[in-house]
């Protein structure tokens, strides 16, 4: 049961990281554990989720409400995800509104997070320098 919990808490610590090592241990993590006991594996994962899930939840809302929905509608999604992540703005969307893709809830990790905002601070600096001569 231990050794599960632990796999599980090394699993989350992996899970906003997309580099090809951490790629690479989570599915060693999830190959060790489908050769657990299936029983054994449910009874420490059930908690296990039901909190991620809270805590994904808890975060979404939290991300929602720092943007005024005004606000929201001034964010320029498509530029901002394809030259700050390089990434479609569907890519985006889904991380700023929590929407669950393939089973699983999408958030925007510290480091996206610290992106985003640079990002903002970027174009919210660039569009006041703008003046019409």
């Amino acid at each position: 049961m231990e050794n599960i919990k632990i796999l599980l808490e090394e699993y989350q610590s992996l899970a906003g990281n997309t580099d090809a090592r951490s790629e690479e241990r989570k599915k060693e993590i999830i190959a060790k554990l489908e050769k657990m006991d299936k029983d054994a594996v449910a009874e420490v994962a059930k908690p296990f989720v039901e909190e991620n899930v809270t805590r994904l939840e808890s975060e979404m809302k939290a991300l929602r409400s720092q943007i005024d929905a005004e606000d929201y509608k001034l964010l320029p999604i498509s530029y901002i995800a394809k030259t700050y992540f390089n990434k479609s703005a569907s890519w985006l969307l889904q991380r700023l509104n929590g929407y669950q893709v393939r089973g699983k809830i999408y958030t925007l990790n510290q480091e996206q997070k610290g992106i985003f905002n640079q990002a903002v601070k970027e174009i919210s600096n660039r569009i006041s320098a703008l003046q019409l001569a």
